[in-house]
């Protein structure tokens, strides 16, 4: 196992705190979360419904600001950077999957993948053939012109993946990626992941509440109540 250093740590959270309202009631979602993950690492956040884990997520990708705390991508406290600062940092280095895909329903696979780089305004030509070229790095090159309802949940959540990786991000976040899929698609979703994570050395962590999923990664932080309950190194 390699040794964090701070030149290889590319996610970092020190004590982070998030706290909702539901009415009348204060949710603490997190509770002081404190994790490190080095660059090209596989980790999975595993955990049961409701123990924080995708609003960890959402932290990790600035998708949400914390109570109290602290996240750093690349030694960058995000906690410093504006919401204009937070986007570019979010289409520069952090690609999302979800669990439901959130694709366009009116684009083919070939636009949804595209989108990404359309709003960084990569050149029509560069465009075209990355699009190409992550489609068929995930096994979709005759489903181009599809759209999301012509396609299985595999093969959306094939196109998701793509879609993550259109803008090359040093960090792949992958939420309940296999909760809407039968038991051998999810594995194989989970393993192309990881196929990508090794050949392509980019940073995945992958939310799970299923043990067998966990398992595939290199280390698994299982949370509990908004806290890391324990740490489980696989290889």
């Amino acid at each position: 196992m390699v040794t964090m250093t701070k030149n290889n740590i590319v996610v970092e959270t020190r004590n982070l705190k998030k706290n909702y309202r539901l009415g009348e009631v204060e949710v603490h979602a997190l509770k002081g979360i404190n994790m490190k993950i080095k660059r090209g690492e596989f980790v999975t956040i595993m955990g049961p419904s409701g123990s924080g884990k995708t609003t960890l997520l959402n932290m990790i990708g600035a998708l949400d600001r914390p109570t109290e705390g602290s996240v750093f991508i690349d030694n960058i406290d995000l906690i410093k950077m504006n919401d204009e600062e937070l986007t570019q940092l979010r289409r520069a280095k952090v690609g999302f999957v979800f669990q439901f895909y959130n694709l366009i329903p009116v684009l083919s696979a070939f636009e949804n993948v595209e989108l990404p780089m359309v709003i960084k305004g990569i050149t029509s030509k560069e465009r075209e053939k990355r699009a190409i070229d992550l489609l068929s790095l995930v096994g979709l090159s005759m489903r181009l012109n599809h759209r999301p309802d012509e396609l299985s949940g595999g093969e959306r959540q094939r196109v998701a993946i793509a879609r993550a990786l259109a803008n090359s991000p040093s960090i792949i976040l992958a939420d309940e990626v296999t909760g809407d899929l039968d038991t051998n698609t999810g594995n194989e979703i989970v393993e192309m992941l990881k196929k990508l994570n090794r050949e392509k050395g980019q940073t995945l962590i992958l939310v799970t509440h299923d043990s067998e999923i966990a398992k595939k990664a290199e280390r698994i932080l299982s949370i509990k109540d908004g806290l890391i309950a324990s740490e489980e190194i696989l290889n």
